[in-house]
């Protein structure tokens, strides 16, 4: 004889579950983002106060005072911008910082403004024309060092635009012309030998202007070939946080 089933016992139709713990999870890229901001900013501003410095002490004569000296310097501004440059990069193209960009964009403004000032105290260096060959050179560096920061912050940001900062740097080397122009039609002690370093500071300054504003892509296979780089490490970099 069959031995009579026992009843199911009653199961509820819902059972709750106990949810895990929520752990509190530590934004490493932004912490990243933030941290490489503030190296980048703080080093990028520090070189370029001492840059300043330096073009002062060069305006007012210290170029004869010590050669070596003012090269350790320049040395030394130089490595300390180029590492605050490739500390920004990472932090706007690996770590996705979309503030520093905005800064970036504000110290480049700056940065076009303190060349401007510097070609108009070299024109009037010019015009006086009581300089030597070593000072000459100094002062042409001394643009060609201001054009360089200007473009390596221009090369930070994504997409930017370098024709509208071409136009000041136009207006003043027209200015220029007109001084070389006073100075040696209107005025009968100038010293035609000079006439080489008018033109010199001239051509480069117009043709680097010129460049600018018509924007013919001369900086595009640098820009891409930061953009790949940084892609690519970029992309590494998020499938690791995925991994993990």
């Amino acid at each position: 004889m069959a031995k009579p089933k026992e009843p199911l016992p009653k199961v509820p139709p819902f059972f709750e579950r106990k949810s895990a713990p929520v752990r509190n999870k530590v934004d490493t890229r932004g912490m990243l983002s933030v941290a490489t901001m503030f190296v980048s900013l703080a080093t990028l501003t520090g070189s370029l106060l001492g840059g300043a410095k330096l073009v002062f002490d060069i305006f007012n004569e210290g170029l004869a005072a010590s050669l070596d000296g003012l090269l350790v310097k320049a040395i030394v501004l130089g490595f300390a911008f180029l590492f605050g440059w490739v500390v920004g990069l990472a932090s706007i193209r690996v770590f996705g910082n979309l503030v520093y960009p905005i800064i970036i964009h504000l110290y480049l403004w700056v940065c076009l403004a303190a060349t401007s000032v510097m070609y108009l105290k070299v024109i009037e260096k010019l015009y006086i024309q009581r300089y030597d060959s070593v000072h000459f050179w100094a002062y042409l560096t001394m643009l060609l060092g201001g054009l360089s920061v200007l473009i390596c912050l221009h090369l930070l940001i994504e997409d930017h635009d370098l024709r509208p900062f071409a136009i000041p740097l136009l207006i003043i080397s027209v200015l220029q012309l007109f001084a070389i122009i006073f100075r040696y039609v209107f005025t009968s002690d100038a010293n035609g030998i000079m006439l080489f370093g008018d033109f010199a500071i001239f051509t480069v300054m117009v043709s680097i202007s010129a460049l600018m504003l018509m924007h013919l892509g001369v900086l595009r296979p640098l820009r891409n070939q930061i953009h790949n780089w940084f892609a690519q490490n970029g992309d590494s970099n998020h499938n690791g946080n995925n991994a993990e």
